[in-house]
């Protein structure tokens, strides 16, 4: 009974949804023969609220009577916007580009993605305020001309781009994708170098491993960095590490997790999830760890200025690797390489490559003559030799 008495006070076309969150206002109206309903979702529900809602909705009328209204002017962000043809004519780049951002976060693709794709929004920073309509074939080749980036870089720009324009053309605004017309090999200044320069396996020497354990401020550090080149894994997998995933009595520990932008979630891929042997040394910086973390914490390694488990690479990168390298003045290169370093003190050692790539989380030992060929060859003389 309560609920129709409220009903029947209300202003005619203004009802109240409820929701979980609470309850929004919302107005209907009819225009081109289609029943449209409009919440006015930033306005509390009170009388005051309801009044204007009410005053709204027959501004809404009288122009739509006049032939005047215009379903822009008064909701830009709603689907009807579209349906009737009247899209924002002067909606920019890099609203698009934010608006595939989101698109992304609704179809729950992962965090590392997403996060690649905002420093997309970046790197695409020349185009940001050019009107959509104004973007063309000729504007992306001059783009493209002038970025002095390596091929595959300017690639997944372009992939990205495509994806984010693909939303105007579904708007109408425009017919055709133009960076769909363009590639970047033809247009690339061939000044930049190939995208297969990008990345280059160059592990530590024994002296340059003892130097960086060496010249660690925090026994944290050399714990992280003394398990990582004993065990291969990635800074990611350290991130996610737990106590519960140790077995002391098989020296094993299971790789289930890992940490991308902050966030826990699977391994890179099914044959990461893994059992590891441990070696002496790697179980010795569990077990200086354990004083640290293992009373207050399911992780094992954490930031000894923070007392609070590595959040993510970034942070072992910034924090403590490259302070680390530093001191030890051992030339730079990224903490990726305690894996590489892993993996071919094991290739010189002639351990089974199907073990070896089980460790490091590969399907098999294709991976290891793909990455470490060179290696593998150097091996194979030293093995005729003898």
């Amino acid at each position: 009974m309560g609920k129709e008495e409220q009903d029947q006070r209300l202003p005619r076309g203004v009802t109240i949804r409820c929701h979980k969150s609470g309850q929004t206002i919302q107005i209907t109206f009819t225009y081109r023969g289609i029943l449209c309903r409009e919440s006015l979702s930033r306005l509390d529900v009170n009388n005051k609220t309801l009044k204007y809602a009410s005053r709204l909705l027959g501004e809404i009328q009288n122009k739509i009577a006049l032939g005047t209204f215009a379903y822009i002017d008064y909701f830009p962000k709603s689907n009807k916007a579209v349906l009737y043809g009247e899209v924002k004519k002067s909606k920019r780049v890099k609203e698009y580009l934010d608006e595939y951002i989101e698109i992304c976060i609704n179809r729950q693709l992962s965090p590392s993605t997403i996060d690649g794709y905002r420093k997309c929004i970046g790197s695409l920073v020349d185009l940001h305020n050019l009107p959509v309509t104004e973007l063309s074939a000729s504007s992306m080749k001059a783009w493209i001309s002038n970025k002095n980036a390596k091929l595959k870089t300017i690639r997944n720009l372009l992939s990205f781009l495509r994806s984010a324009i693909d939303e105007a053309v579904t708007d109408g605004l425009i017919s055709v994708n133009p960076v769909s017309l363009v590639t970047a090999s033809r247009y690339r200044p061939k000044t930049v170098p190939d995208s297969k320069e990008n990345y280059v396996i160059d592990p530590f020497t024994p002296q340059e491993v003892g130097a960086i354990l060496n010249a660690c401020r925090y026994v944290q550090w050399r714990c992280l960095f003394q398990f990582a080149f004993h065990t291969g894994l990635r800074s990611s997998e350290l991130c996610a590490l737990r106590w519960c995933d140790v077995d002391f009595i098989h020296k094993t520990v299971h790789v289930q997790k890992a940490s991308v932008v902050g966030v826990i979630k699977g391994t890179k891929t099914t044959s990461g999830n893994r059992k590891i042997d441990l070696d002496d040394q790697a179980i010795t910086a569990l077990n200086t760890m354990r004083e640290f973390t293992s009373l207050r914490s399911e992780y094992i390694f954490e930031d000894p200025k923070t007392s609070k488990p590595w959040a993510n690479s970034a942070s072992i990168r910034k924090k403590s690797w490259v302070p680390s390298l530093k001191l030890a003045k051992v030339r730079y290169r990224n903490p990726y390489q305690t894996r590489h370093t892993f993996a071919t003190k094991h290739i010189s050692q002639g351990k089974n490559l199907f073990w070896l790539a089980a460790q490091m989380g590969h399907r098999g030992p294709e991976m290891l003559f793909r990455h470490y060929g060179s290696y593998l060859t150097d091996y194979d003389v030293r093995l005729r030799k003898i």
